[in-house]
């Protein structure tokens, strides 16, 4: 059984089982969340992805920059929900095909992002597997991965 804190944000979405993190800092971040608008996180997806892409030094595809492009249209008014949807169908399978597994992460986030408009509670999920990308780049090191939850907070925190 799932405890009450992964229900409440996850939802019905599975947890990532295997994360080496922080759970003062997961909570910290969730605290901060609940206090923000579907817009303002919607803001924080894309500083995120940001975000991400430069830490793991990919280079956006036509793809993730169709998803970045979707979710800033919705936030201005001229997408929909089935709009981000569509364009975050495109990412799984990007994602089970990819080689490279930082970019598998990479892709596995922005498919996240690109569902915020849809369901808020996505960015958590988009955090989360941006720690299990820390996790890959620095096995087993919880400096980075403080780092990490640090500058979501601040991202957060800045929407």
């Amino acid at each position: 059984m799932k405890n009450k804190k992964e229900t409440s944000y996850m939802g019905n979405v599975g947890i990532i089982k295997k994360i080496d993190d922080i759970p003062e800092l997961k909570d910290e971040l969730i605290a901060v969340f609940e206090s923000k608008s579907k817009n303002d996180i919607s803001r924080y997806g894309l500083l995120l992805i940001q975000h991400v892409l430069s830490l793991a030094n990919v280079q956006p595809c036509d793809v993730i920059n169709e998803c970045i492009d979707v979710n800033r249209r919705w936030q201005e008014g001229k997408a929909t929900y089935k709009d981000t949807r569509q364009a975050a169908a495109m990412i799984p399978d990007l994602a089970r095909t990819e080689k490279d597994p930082v970019k598998a992460k990479v892709l596995r986030v922005m498919g996240q992002v690109a569902l915020i408009p849809h369901v808020k509670r996505h960015a958590l999920i988009a955090s989360d597997y941006a720690i299990t990308l820390i996790n890959l780049m620095y096995p087993k090191n919880l400096e980075e991965v403080e780092k990490e939850r640090k500058i979501q907070i601040e991202l957060m925190k800045s929407v």
